[in-house]
């Protein structure tokens, strides 16, 4: 039982809720490769938010958990206009790792090197709040603090509903069909 991890909230019983959900502004994707962002994966949060010696570990180790960005964008700007190029998750990896070993990044990021015209930048989720009733009450909660399957499944949603309504160049899934979605929710844009 020294593994058993007790979270702070699920959405066991609940029929529907709403994503409250911000990016960051703009980060030139050089960052990437001069210092490396300093994130950790969802996964790894999950587990520091809970209730367990895994989590205390893991606290002792990096002091307050940085945030796991779970979902990001790369965008195009050419003159005034903005294009979302992809959208992107990370629940398992951490950010970096992911940028690194994805292929439609790349394949964006050479299309555009030599266009003086263009900026493409990445912005990360900086917070998704989920908002959901039970028990009569109005709970809102931080995606870390969900069990792990349960925040995949809101970030595997969610993920698929900006797809379909932004329709990226380099998403080839939920372009033009929607998911099947886990449970019913909205989605509400905050600043970040």
């Amino acid at each position: 039982m020294q593994n058993r991890q007790i979270h702070l909230t699920n959405l066991t019983g609940v029929h529907c809720y709403e994503a409250q959900i911000a990016f960051t502004h703009c980060f030139e994707p050089s960052l990437i490769s001069e210092r490396g962002l300093p994130f950790v994966s969802l996964q790894t949060e999950i587990v520091a938010n809970s209730l367990s010696p895994k989590a205390a570990q893991l606290n002792k180790i990096y002091g307050r958990i940085p945030y796991s960005a779970p979902i990001y964008l790369w965008e195009l700007q050419r003159k005034k206009a903005t294009e979302v190029l992809y959208i992107g998750q990370t629940v398992l990896q951490k950010v970096q790792k992911r940028f690194e070993v994805h292929s439609s990044i790349t394949r964006l990021l050479s299309q555009y090197v030599n266009d003086p015209l263009s900026y493409v930048y990445y912005r990360l989720c900086s917070k998704l709040d989920v908002v959901f009733a039970k028990d009569g009450n109005r709970i809102l909660s931080a995606i870390e603090h969900f069990p792990l399957n349960q925040a995949k499944r809101i970030i595997d949603d969610i993920e698929a509903y900006l797809i379909y309504k932004h329709k990226p160049r380099f998403n080839s899934q939920y372009k033009n069909r929607k998911k099947k979605y886990w449970k019913p929710f909205s989605v509400m844009y905050r600043q970040a």
